[in-house]
């Protein structure tokens, strides 16, 4: 027996190991049972094996899932959270060549061919790519967690949206390719969180035009003093919004307050509205912005614009 080889295999697997792993390190048939029997070694799923006191987590089934099933990778949230991307707990999830049949049930099992470029090794296990991850991922999860999840992909460069709008072609004529295809639909909107898509769409149905996402505005000297949510040009308004995710350390809190005095000192307006304002009193938000908006165009000269 080679305890220290079983022990170095272990650790590179979140301390799981499988029967198979096991006997090539020269343990017998005998040692395994005889090890299970005193509990020495626990059954964490069908071949796999841990060492005794091993607690199981979310992210210990998706592995013990992987090494269960020979040519498996960990896939969509199962993938995400060997990533470190925040996802909802769930059953593990596979990627399986078509024609591949696992002698147990392990979880979700997803089907579609995944490109070598897509299949990484991670803490031990095959794992699909960051880009690959966010896709199934935003294919699988929920409405109310999948926009958040890709807004989160982008700022993090987990995926682009260029890459995002490729996978969402190729996926075409496959069942769910309606739903991926409005989620690219709202990629390409020009706001980049939920939040802008949010305040974007109450604009559109309060008839408000006039507007740009996502610009950048400079100083008199042509400086960049920042990139704003969503202006209007003409009346000289800015509307900054806060994702539901949106987390201020001093920093950013500093840097917020900055630009919106430069802003305002050359001569934008400035509004800023949280996901509550937006989701929970939206017709304030509109009503607000209407208000301003009228504001500014009675300081407007005559036949301006």
């Amino acid at each position: 027996m080679d305890a220290l080889s079983l022990t170095k295999i272990a650790a590179g697997q979140r301390g799981l190991f499988t029967r198979a792993q096991a006997r090539g390190c020269g343990y017998s048939a005998y040692q395994i049972r005889r090890r299970l029997a005193t509990g020495e070694w626990v059954r964490i799923l069908g071949p796999v094996l841990a060492g005794c006191g091993t607690r199981m987590s979310v992210g210990l089934r998706d592995v013990a899932a992987s090494l269960a099933v020979p040519g498996a990778v960990l896939a969509g949230p199962s993938a995400a959270r060997m990533h470190a991307m925040p996802v909802p707990d769930s059953v593990p999830c596979l990627a399986l060549a078509r024609g591949s049949h696992p002698y147990r049930p392990v979880g979700l099992i997803l089907r579609d061919p995944v490109a070598p470029r897509d299949v990484h090794l991670l803490g031990g296990v095959l794992v699909t790519s960051r880009p690959r991850t966010v896709f199934d991922c935003v294919r699988l999860l929920p409405d109310t967690v999948a926009p958040d999840l890709l807004d989160r992909a982008f700022q993090q460069r987990w995926i682009t949206p260029d890459d995002f709008a490729s996978r969402v072609r190729a996926f075409a004529g496959r069942r769910g390719a309606g739903r991926m295809a409005r989620m690219a639909r709202l990629a390409g909107s020009g706001a980049h969180s939920g939040a802008e898509r949010v305040a974007l769409g109450l604009l559109r149905r309060a008839g408000l035009t006039g507007w740009r996402a996502n610009v950048g505005l400079h100083d008199g000297v042509g400086a960049l003093i920042g990139v704003a949510d969503i202006v209007f040009d003409r009346e000289r308004l800015v509307v900054e919004v806060d994702g539901r995710a949106h987390h201020v350390t001093p920093e950013r809190f500093e840097r917020d307050r900055e630009r919106q005095n430069r802003l305002v000192t050359e001569g934008w307006t400035v509004l800023r509205f949280t996901w509550r304002d937006l989701t929970r009193r939206p017709e304030e938000v509109v009503a607000q912005v209407r208000e301003m908006l009228r504001r500014d165009r009675s300081r407007l000269p005559l036949g301006h614009g």
